[in-house]
């Protein structure tokens, strides 16, 4: 069983996440509770529901736990492409962190793509 913490989906998960955390610390007070809190409380899922996800013996709480990052990460894109529209966030800001999100998705379907191949075999 491999430490979740030397994941490379898991790693870049932190990055994107530290990162955040900075960049939040610049938005007007106002959106502490709103924007500032759902970013952080979505971006944060991610990475504890890939360390969730791992660990187990059994390929359906990997699948679920991962969809829920997957997720997590869907609703980061969405939290970022809202500071931009608001301007919160430069354009090179807000596309360095939706390619980060991306890149996230991306490594997660070819885990659920491995996942379905092991169920089918």
């Amino acid at each position: 069983m491999k430490d979740f913490k030397t994941l490379t989906l898991y790693q870049k998960a932190i990055v994107l996440e530290d990162e955040i955390d900075e960049i939040v610390k610049n938005f007007p007070q106002e959106e502490k509770y709103r924007l500032v809190d759902q970013l952080i409380r979505c971006v944060t899922s991610i990475g504890a529901n890939i360390a969730e996800s791992n660990g187990g013996q059994y390929a359906g709480r990997e699948r679920y736990h991962l969809g829920i990052a997957f997720g997590s990460a869907n609703e980061t894109r969405y939290w970022i492409e809202r500071a931009f529209r608001k301007g919160y966030i430069d354009r090179d800001t807000f596309e360095r962190l939706d390619e980060k999100a991306q890149e996230l998705r991306r490594i997660m379907a070819g885990i659920f793509k491995r996942l379905d191949n092991n169920q089918s075999a």
